[in-house]
């Protein structure tokens, strides 16, 4: 068993042991996935004063959240197959706990007020990344699908591959929010379907399941003006 795999089993282990680190995400953060939150809080580092060790800590805490194995549970729905959406095993609520933890009172008091002050957008590095051009004219899960399309160049393992099929599956079922739109100025008003996940967060999940490696690889790929996106799906070749 690697180090990572310790690490991750012994905190995992510790958040259960800890009810009390269990708190009501703020709701600047309520749409960030629980490791997402873990890199809200290391973002703050250099205001909030924070020490190399305390960095450490919520470093290792961000590997081990964001490695942990996720639940793929079945939805209900209007379509003849099973949707699935995916649930992190460590919630948002501890993972902000855990983070809090790792600060002292007037950290964490001071990050509480940053967070929770009008307009605060949180700093998340992992999705950073912005969407090459070439797959821009993509939906989300389309996205995906272009990484699969990709395996033989990426030397995707047949874990990566299953990995990436099933977030292909639950960004491609992940329910959809309506929004009202006008048409013009005064036009009037319809219901628009926006995706509940975004491009941007489709392509960082994506590149989260290669290695560096393969990451360079993908990037340059995506990038090469020869490349196409795909026009078939992807998954089922």
């Amino acid at each position: 068993m690697s180090s990572r795999t310790f690490l991750a089993a012994a905190l995992f282990a510790a958040a259960i042991q800890s009810p009390a680190l269990a708190q009501q995400v703020p709701q600047a953060l309520e749409s960030y996935k629980p490791h997402e939150i873990v890199e809200a809080v290391i973002s703050e580092a250099r205001p909030l004063g924070l020490t190399a060790d305390e960095v450490k800590r919520l470093d290792d805490l961000h590997v081990s959240v964001r490695d942990e194995r996720h639940r793929w549970a079945e939805t209900a729905g209007n379509k003849a197959h099973h949707a699935l959406k995916m649930k992190p095993m460590v919630s948002g609520e501890r993972a902000y706990g855990d983070a809090l933890a790792i600060l002292t009172t007037t950290q964490r008091e001071q990050v509480e007020r940053k967070f929770g002050a009008p307009g605060y957008v949180p700093t998340v590095p992992s999705l950073a990344t912005a969407v090459p051009t070439s797959l821009e004219a993509l939906r989300p899960h389309e996205i995906v699908e272009a990484f699969l399309g990709e395996r033989e160049t990426l030397g995707l393992s047949a874990q990566q591959v299953l990995d990436l099929h099933t977030l292909h599956l639950a960004v491609r079922d992940e329910p959809h929010r309506y929004t009202r739109k006008a048409h013009g100025g005064k036009g009037p008003e319809h219901m628009m379907m926006e995706p509940m996940i975004t491009k941007r967060r489709a392509y960082n999940d994506a590149l989260s399941y290669l290695t560096a490696d393969q990451q360079a690889r993908a990037v340059a790929r995506f990038r090469d003006p020869a490349y196409r996106a795909p026009v078939k799906d992807a998954a089922k070749s």
